[in-house]
């Protein structure tokens, strides 16, 4: 068995492209993933492209950068896509029969993001680079590298990441979050809604802005609470933001720890109000230390690993997530973070392998990503780049709403619909017709 040093390279810059890692060089041995079965192998093969079976020759290299700590840090991105790319080089056949190489860049700060960007374009071996997520501004980093290097990203967090060009993300992430207000108006026929989220966390800020400013444009009478992020006793915040009285509470969290101390709270206060929040909240680290995941609707923007399928296509993506996944769950990864950086390397290895292998450049790829409209496993029904009105790099706003009921029991919120937010030009929007 070939081990995976020989197709996967980890180089962790500081941003100046400094390496303090002890990762400049080839990864740490690591065992190789379980073997598949045959029906599971067929089902993420066809969103790749490739045959089936170990891949070999020439690697395809290709960035990703992603923030690894701090409080917004996603390590758990780290983890899920490293695995993804192992399982595409030793099983699904890499790009056409080629192996993925990652180099890898973990910045801090928007200057060392920027010195990532620097690297990446630098290097004319890569030919483009994933995104994971990256807390902190993006503007000089999309700024230097869309004129070189194309971006495929899973979750954009800021601003300009949603702007950028030549940047393709497939889902919609804190953008997509005025789904909740069709959810809101159509679902719940909320009146009043309680809204609670942490200080210091931009992006959750700026969705909790988006949300309010939908949910009152709809008629919606909205009360934000805002809380320190080290705190760990949140009735005061919790009873601030009106929770009791509301129809619908929102907390807009991420961060386990929070989640877990949201829940207490609501306890504590004995507050029964039906609850929205991201599927942040769905971590091992919550289960383990409530027990179980709160009983809560999840606001998610794939299918849910959880909660089954109503269509053979579906179901048949949920086995083969289940076959694959089990191993990255031990290591506390979410489900969500696992189907996404998932996804990322399957429409990766789509979209670089359409290209010919005689013209396989940064500008194809490009090209390829822009037309790119599906399908994406276990994502939503169509992307489509460049149509959404100041947000050109993502493909799609929809989102669905999965409810927990207990002891690993799920409903589908919203019965096998997707969520589109409100059009532009209308307070409210209707939910999309679509399903999978």
């Amino acid at each position: 068995m070939i081990a995976l040093s020989a197709s996967l390279t980890l180089t962790a810059c500081n941003g100046d492209g400094s390496d303090d890692s002890g990762l400049g060089g080839p990864a740490p041995k690591t065992s190789a993933s379980a073997a598949l079965s045959a029906s599971a192998l067929a089902t993420f093969t066809q969103y790749t492209g490739s045959t089936a079976g170990r891949a070999t020759g020439a690697p395809i290299r290709l960035g990703f950068i992603n923030t690894e700590t701090g409080p917004g840090a996603f390590p758990e991105y780290t983890i899920a896509m490293t695995d993804a790319v192992r399982l595409l080089n030793e099983q699904l056949g890499g790009i056409k029969g080629r192996p993925v190489e990652l180099d890898m860049c973990h910045p801090q700060d928007a200057a060392q993001a920027e010195q990532c960007a620097q690297r990446f374009a630098g290097d004319p071996t890569v030919l483009a680079v994933l995104h994971g997520a990256v807390d902190s501004d993006t503007t000089a980093f999309h700024r230097t590298l869309s004129p070189k290097l194309p971006l495929l990203g899973g979750l954009p967090l800021q601003p300009a990441d949603a702007q950028a060009q030549n940047a393709y993300y497939f889902s919609s992430g804190q953008f997509g979050a005025l789904g909740v207000v069709t959810y809101a108006t159509q679902y719940v026929r909320a009146k009043k809604v309680s809204m609670l989220t942490s200080e210091g966390f931009a992006a959750s800020e700026r969705a909790v802005a988006a949300i309010k400013q939908g949910l009152e444009a709809s008629g919606v009478t909205v009360t934000v609470a805002k809380y320190p992020a080290n705190s760990t006793d949140l009735k005061e915040p919790l009873t601030a933001s009106g929770a009791a009285g509301a129809d619908l509470f929102i907390p807009v969290v991420v961060d386990p720890a929070q989640c877990v101390n949201i829940h207490n709270a609501l306890q504590q206060l004995a507050i029964n109000t039906q609850v929205l929040t991201l599927a942040g909240c769905l971590s091992q680290d919550v289960r383990a230390k409530l027990g179980d995941y709160p009983r809560w609707n999840f606001m998610t923007f794939n299918i849910s690993a959880e909660a089954g399928g109503r269509d053979d296509s579906t179901a048949w993506q949920l086995r083969a997530l289940k076959e694959w996944f089990p191993p990255l769950a031990a290591r506390g990864v979410p489900s969500t973070a696992g189907v996404m950086m998932l996804q990322m390397i399957l429409v990766a290895a789509r979209v670089v392998g359409s290209v010919p292998a005689d013209n396989l450049t940064p500008t194809t790829v490009g090209n390829q990503l822009k037309r790119f409209a599906g399908p994406v496993f276990l994502g939503v029904p169509r992307l489509v780049f460049g149509t959404i009105p100041g947000l050109p790099a993502i493909g799609s706003l929809s989102s669905r709403v999965y409810n927990y009921l207990g002891n690993d029991n799920w409903r589908d919120t919203t019965g096998g619909q997707w969520l589109e937010p409100p059009p532009p030009s209308t307070p409210t929007g209707r939910p999309s017709s679509s399903t999978r």
